[in-house]
């Protein structure tokens, strides 16, 4: 046993984007990780388009290259279709200001998430597949584990400070918190893969298509490779109560053809995967951190994911975690004080990005977004926060005031024309 009579250093719960870049960042720090996934992986995942901003991660843990080397579909941006019209916005990321890279990835998760944590195993991460925790003691000087392997056998480990990165099973920060799920964000989803998706050619082949919605939800449409499709429907739920069918095959299949656009895209294609459907997955925790434990990926929040925010919100809250855990384990202070810093920058984070996606579903943040003025700079701006830009500078967060100002006066205008 080693300095401090722990095991490890940290304990990392889940192997998902989050988990395995806060765990990565640590190993490459020196410390000793222990990771604990349930599950083998490949395994399916939901959450296939990436954001230009991803990119900076990625270099940032050394993985770069084996992102760049796994042949996934390249993404320059995405376009948007407003119910019942031809015309499409795209938005380009190469318009994106202050985007170093604009160029990313569509993913299959299962392969995506396995390059990040074989990555981890190469960094030095001890990874545990198959393995469940059980309990987690907490104790003034370390965390006391208990976990199981696939046959049942249990094990224990003491270590420094444990990363909940367990995803919607938040099995550590529902343990002290819980989920806000937020009332203005309650959506459902379904969605399957297809064969057989005519696709746009060339540079624009593997961007992402969304069709909206009269009652403010949408559809996506996401190149996973040369042949597969991933197809979706965010529904608002009490839409979803009022349409809904009894199963998520049914469900899936009426959404798509209430809507004649996307409908058109399927007439050759073929349903290659069951249709899943996930609710309620916007909210937030109460608490992000405590004494000896942090919460990072969807363990800590979940936003709707109209602008594919979910894995970057991910890994870099789980580089911010390992930054704020390095230095607690430097200075010996590893209470919930010393993650102070880390769950406000994650909170700002989640907001700054919440700020435009309930705007997506605000009727006069659409009417301005579908008929673009490209005036004083605004569309880059937006653009740029669309790309993943979460900390832009003075001038660009001037010209997302100044959007938002327009909106406000188009809600007013909406407002006197229906009068």
């Amino acid at each position: 046993m080693a300095v401090h009579g722990w095991d490890f250093d940290v304990a990392v719960v889940g192997g998902g984007p989050g988990g395995s870049s806060a765990a990565t960042a640590l190993a490459r720090r020196g410390k000793r990780v222990l990771l604990l996934e349930r599950e083998r992986f490949p395994r399916f995942h939901i959450g296939e388009s990436q954001l230009p901003w991803s990119n900076e991660v990625f270099r940032t843990l050394g993985v770069d290259q084996a992102i760049a080397e796994a042949g996934f579909v390249k993404k320059w941006g995405a376009s948007f279709r407003p119910p019942g019209s031809t015309k499409e916005q795209y938005a380009d990321f190469s318009a994106a200001v202050e985007t170093p890279t604009p160029q990313t990835f569509q993913v299959l998760r299962e392969r995506f998430d396995e390059v990040l944590l074989r990555h981890s195993q190469r960094c030095g991460v001890d990874v545990r597949e198959e393995h469940r925790l059980l309990d987690a003691t907490f104790e003034p000087d370390s965390v006391s584990l208990r976990f199981a392997d696939a046959g049942g056998a249990e094990q224990t480990a003491r270590v420094g400070v444990v990363v909940d990165a367990s995803g919607r099973t938040g099995i550590i920060a529902k343990r002290f918190g819980q989920h806000e799920y937020d009332p203005l964000l309650r959506n459902i989803a379904i969605h399957a893969q297809y064969e057989g998706v005519p696709r746009a050619e060339g540079r624009r082949a593997g961007d992402i298509r969304m069709f909206t919605r009269d009652d403010m939800g949408w559809l996506w449409f996401i190149p996973l490779s040369d042949t597969v499709m991933s197809v979706g429907a965010v529904i608002p739920k009490a839409s979803h109560q009022r349409e809904g069918k009894q199963t998520a095959e049914e469900s899936l299949a009426h959404y798509l053809a209430c809507t004649p656009l996307a409908a058109a895209l399927l007439v050759q294609a073929r349903q290659i995967t069951p249709a899943r459907i996930d609710v309620d997955y916007s909210y937030l925790a109460t608490r992000m951190a405590g004494d000896r434990w942090v919460a990072v990926g969807d363990a800590a929040a979940f936003l709707d994911p109209i602008f594919s925010t979910g894995v970057l919100l991910a890994m870099q809250g789980g580089l911010d975690a390992a930054e704020a855990i390095e230095s607690g384990l430097r200075t010996g202070d590893l209470s919930a004080r010393a993650f102070t810093r880390y769950e406000s920058i994650a909170r700002k984070r989640y907001h700054h990005f919440r700020r435009f996606v309930i705007g997506f579903y605000d009727p006069a943040f659409r009417d301005l977004w579908f008929t673009p003025k490209k005036v004083f700079g605004i569309y880059g701006a937006i653009v740029s926060v669309l790309a993943g830009n979460w900390r832009p500078s003075v001038l660009t967060r001037a010209k997302i005031r100044l959007f938002f100002a327009l909106v406000a006066l188009r809600r007013v205008g909406r407002r006197f024309e229906k009068a």
